[in-house]
Parts: C-alpha cells; structure tokens; sequence
C-alpha cells in the first residue's frame, strides 16, 4: 500500500484566509452602512408616501444576502486557519470543517 503525502503551503493558505476575514470585514461594513440608509428611508416613508420604504425593503433583502456572505468569508477565513494549524501539528486526516456549512 503506498503512502499519501499530504503537503501545504501555509503561506498561501494563510492569505488565503486573510482575504477571506478582510472580504468578510468589507462586508460587514457595507451592511452597517446599508442599515443606517435604511433607517433614513424609514424615516422618511410618511414623507414620500411609501416610495422610501419600497427602497428600505430593496435595500433591506441586499443586506440581508450581504450578511450572510459576510458569513460565509468568516466561515471560510477560520476553517482554512484551523486547517493550517492542524496540519501544522501533524493532522493528516483531515477534518470536516468545510462541509459543515455557516454556524449561527
């Protein structure tokens, strides 16, 4: 039976999941910003007669899928750093984290 080598370069999978965790910063970001938008356009509904809050609700269901993307990347950003160490340390076997999905 002939041997596997698993090998790594921890280098690039290091930034790899740093641009994951800034990607996910990125995004938490923009929904901080769509959030006060939304809260204006809330605001403003009695104004405009509902125009603004169409556009809260839009803008609304684009944070919401920003939110979970932002997930995602941090997700990402931390199973990679898990995997580096793991295989730094020895574990070969490889464990599960990618096929878990996003956790709360």
């Amino acid at each position: 039976m002939a041997h596997d080598v698993v090998q790594m370069d921890y280098d690039v999978m290091n930034n790899v999941s740093k641009g994951f965790d800034t990607q996910a910063q990125t995004l938490q970001t923009i929904s901080k910003v769509l959030q006060g938008v939304i809260q204006v356009l809330r605001a403003m509904a009695f104004l405009s007669g509902g125009t603004s809050a169409a556009l809260a609700q839009y803008y609304q269901v684009i944070k919401d899928k920003i939110d979970i993307l932002a997930k995602i990347c941090q997700e990402f950003a931390q199973d990679l750093s898990k995997a580096v160490t793991d295989h730094k340390n020895g574990d070969v076997k490889g464990k599960s984290y990618f096929g878990e999905g996003v956790r709360g």
